[in-house]
């Protein structure tokens, strides 16, 4: 039980440090779902590191196999994701921050770039897309890659943090 609750804690202050991200791109004019979506992309890679190395730590003769490392980096990410994700749809529809008509205004803005390669009815298409777009899209898109970037950080963590059990048991 003590796992899982390092697990929701430190997910929690994952989500509360990307929230933190949200408003310092938010302050400087950026949409926290644009191209500038990248500056928090190292919060939940940190903090499921620091929930294996506390565990490791709290539990230093036991044998953790690469799946429960995995496993629980993934709940780690999984979780601050969710809660993140809910956060960020609370917030931005609560309060009018703008932050859809600036990731709206980038996006036309890459869309009038590609136009020409894109051709004009793929641009159009584009451009429906963009006024249908709401809070929850993003976030939830924001979620999904949120666990696709977890699972990557998540094997490598796994790599790092298995532990083997030992071939020969002492006496």
């Amino acid at each position: 039980m003590e796992r899982f609750n390092n697990t929701l804690k430190y997910s929690l202050y994952g989500a509360a440090l990307s929230f933190v991200v949200l408003i310092l791109l938010l302050v400087s004019g950026n949409s926290p779902w644009s191209s500038a979506s990248w500056m928090g992309c190292w919060i939940p890679g940190v903090t499921a590191y620091f929930v294996l190395k506390l565990n490791a730590e709290e539990n230093p003769e036991a044998a953790i196999s690469f799946y429960q490392a995995f496993k629980q980096s993934m709940n780690v990410i999984f979780f601050q994701a969710l809660f993140f994700s809910i956060i960020s749809i609370l917030f931005t529809s609560i309060f009018d921050t703008g932050a859809l008509e600036m990731y709206r205004a980038e996006m036309v803005q890459n869309a009038e770039q590609l136009a020409l390669l894109m051709g004009e009815e793929m641009y159009d298409q584009v451009i429906n897309e963009l006024e249908n777009i709401s809070y929850f899209t993003l976030a939830f898109w924001d979620f999904v890659y949120k666990l696709f970037g977890g699972a990557i950080v998540s094997l490598i963590l796994a790599g790092i943090f298995k532990k083997n059990k030992p071939i020969f048991e002492n006496e």
